[in-house]
């Protein structure tokens, strides 16, 4: 079985359906996002449809309570027209106290029926505001956490989300991007931890997926991305640098399902 491991909503729904069809991909875990680079078709689009992203990150508009609602509904809605073809991760407003996020979570999250939590995009020296969330999906069964770990973070915010691995060993963390340019930390450190996971998608070059899915196999979970990755494109670069079809099956599909218990 091949699965998705990270993509987020894409409009048309039915558009994304096709696509995983035509690449043989059975499953997909579905993220929410408030915004639907997708639809655009130029440049300057993209521009706008950006614009929209950086004023919710700095907070113009609407509350980020509020977006996350909104993009957590159209998650659950895509999820229920197709059940067979997509499970949720489902994202939290960052920076909550400890029982608002536990309240949060059990609301948006759980009671949804969403297997974890993410994509979580905390900036740059501000890790440790992850906490609460740690906390609450301890508290709620360990829910896995998807962290995005490109820019804007550091070597040091890897390191302290390593850190939070260790604090909560319960927990499932994966790190997305396989932490960016810092990707041989990355590796290393999901070597010492059980708990923690390397998401593939954005992956920094071909050369980084290869050592990265030959080193750690039943470690790494394949993700596209999507929009911003190509998902046949994707899936023929893994099977391309893996050791054998092991790797590649464990990689495209085996890990997630083991994790998630689907």
């Amino acid at each position: 079985m091949i699965i998705d491991g990270h993509s987020h909503v894409i409009l048309p729904v039915e558009k994304h359906i096709k696509i995983m069809d035509e690449a043989g991909v059975d499953k997909t875990i579905l993220f929410s996002t408030s915004i639907h680079p997708e639809v655009v078709v130029n440049l300057e689009d993209l521009k706008r449809e950006m614009k929209k992203l950086n004023d919710i990150v700095s907070g113009k508009g609407n509350s980020m309570i509020q977006v996350r609602n909104k993009s957590i509904r159209e998650l659950t809605n895509v999820i229920q027209a197709y059940p067979s073809r997509y499970v949720g991760f489902g994202n939290v407003p960052i920076g909550l106290s400890e029982n608002d996020t536990n309240l949060y979570i059990e609301e948006n999250i759980v009671n949804n029926k969403l297997v974890g939590i993410g994509e979580l995009t905390p900036a740059s020296g501000h890790i440790k505001v992850l906490k609460p969330i740690f906390q609450a999906s301890s508290d709620l069964g360990s829910l896995p956490i998807w962290i995005h770990a490109f820019n804007p973070l550091v070597l040091e915010d890897i390191k302290e989300v390593a850190e939070l691995c260790k604090a909560y060993p319960s927990v499932p963390v994966i790190l997305g991007h396989m932490g960016g340019s810092n990707w041989m930390t990355a590796i290393e450190l999901a070597k010492e931890m059980e708990n923690l996971y390397l998401d593939t998608s954005a992956y920094f070059s071909t050369l980084v997926l290869k050592i990265a899915i030959n080193e750690l196999p039943l470690k790494c979970i394949f993700g596209v991305d999507m929009p911003y990755g190509d998902l046949q494109l994707s899936i023929e670069a893994v099977k391309k640098v893996s050791n054998g079809a092991y790797v590649a099956n464990a990689v495209l599909g085996d890990n997630i399902a083991r994790l998630l218990k689907i």
